[in-house]
């Protein structure tokens, strides 16, 4: 592609991001001034303390921010328009509309077709599979645990939540650890930054590395998910290279950043919550419904869905065309489904939609319960005391995913 194309794609994109009017059929009631990347109430140091603010208005809003678009607000919208895919399509899923030129299936893809790209994941997280893997996981933590504890403090995004689930993801997809720094710095950027020359050339990067590793595993497969992917295009379904490329960068982006951002988040709160470490340390045998509970308060992505038709629906017009964001941490924090939401309750039993409902559930979920479950086990058994670095406090986002960008942590040794 020529360097004026590329000009050319930079400045589109760029303007996505801008504030564009309010439609005639939006009411003024309905419009909020939103901007999820950079939402009023950051300056706080919490992204969930800036959604939750949104639960003060409507349930269902307007914004002219990025391009313009609609929020749903409450669990129940949200299980909505994800369980409604004839109407809110995953077709387009990024916000601003256009945002990612890169097709990414089965996530781009709606039923009944997007089931044969899920047929190529799911074998990788089968419960057999996830058992073993469980074990290498208690391996990694235990190791890293050994690196870090005789420091007394670590940054534990990037000591700790960087390395331990995207370790495992490498030997998922089988690609070189010595590489690790890298393949987080792009999927970083891809997902945090707002410049969209910034956002655009990592992705490209990652989309240059992939095709070439999609190359050599068609040539030489192996037992890893990358191999499985390069071989679709041998399939009698196989529809184009778009197909395999973009199922690989789904893969690549997902597993380096999810998790980690899952795991800054639970271990900011038991730094902050010695009562709640305490017990869990305590009683061991409630890890389970805690990482339920976890997952449930800290709901990561923010997403967006396609509308396929016009649609009256709890006092919003919805038209043909326009984007619609489903925030999972809307519905973690909606006081309609759950009692004092924004506490963490471990006896509480809680159904959450953090991993997605209906036919696009996410196909990682086991995995993710996995390590969260590990981490929590081997670090509160090695570390019970640490605490927040008083000197540097800790540093979320939001975007696409709900993140942490650092986390400074103190102990004794």
């Amino acid at each position: 592609m020529a360097d004026t194309d590329m000009v050319d794609i930079y400045a589109q994109h760029q303007a996505l991001y801008g504030r564009v009017q309010v439609p005639d059929h939006v009411p003024p009631e309905l419009v909020t001034d939103f901007d999820y990347l950079h939402p009023a109430g950051m300056e706080e140091g919490d992204v969930y303390t800036a959604w939750k603010r949104l639960h003060d208005g409507p349930d269902i809003v307007w914004t002219p921010c990025n391009g313009g678009h609609w929020i749903v607000t409450r669990g129940e919208d949200i299980r909505f328009v994800q369980e409604n895919f004839e109407i809110f399509s995953h077709e387009v899923f990024t916000i601003p509309r256009g945002s990612s030129p890169i097709r990414m299936p089965p996530l781009t893809v709606d039923p009944p077709l997007h089931a044969r790209y899920r047929a190529i994941l799911n074998p990788f997280f089968t419960p057999s599979r996830v058992s073993r893997m469980r074990e290498d996981a208690v391996a990694l933590t235990r190791n890293l645990i050994e690196q870090i504890k005789p420091q007394g403090k670590c940054e534990f995004v990037n000591d700790f939540a960087r390395v331990m689930p995207v370790t495992m993801f490498l030997g998922i997809v089988d690609l070189p650890l010595d590489q690790r720094e890298q393949f987080v710095e792009w999927g970083v950027t891809f997902m945090t930054a707002t410049d969209s020359k910034v956002k655009l050339g990592a992705q490209e990067k990652v989309v240059a590395y992939l095709q070439k590793v999609l190359d050599e595993r068609a040539a030489n497969p192996g037992d890893d998910l990358l191999s499985r992917i390069a071989g679709w295009r041998k399939n009698s379904r196989f529809q184009g290279d778009y197909e395999v490329i973009g199922m690989a960068v789904l893969v690549f982006f997902g597993g380096l950043d999810t998790v980690a951002n899952m795991l800054s988040f639970i271990t900011r709160y038991l730094a902050r919550n010695r009562h709640q470490r305490q017990r869990l340390i305590d009683e061991p045998a409630i890890i389970p419904k805690a990482t339920e509970e976890f997952l449930r308060r800290f709901g990561l992505s923010n997403t967006g869905r396609l509308i396929l038709r016009d649609l009256e629906y709890k006092g919003a017009t919805f038209r043909k065309d326009e984007m619609v964001m489903v925030p999972i941490s809307m519905s973690s924090m909606d006081d309609r489904l759950y009692d004092r939401p924004m506490e963490i309750d471990f006896d509480r039993n809680p159904e959450h939609h953090t991993f997605g409902n209906g036919p696009h559930k996410c196909v990682g979920s086991p995995l993710a319960r996995a390590e969260i479950q590990v981490f929590l086990e081997e670090w509160l058994k090695a570390m019970p005391d640490f605490r927040l670095d008083p000197e540097r406090p800790p540093v979320t986002h939001s975007g696409s995913v709900n993140g942490v960008d650092s986390l400074p942590l103190v102990w004794d040794v």
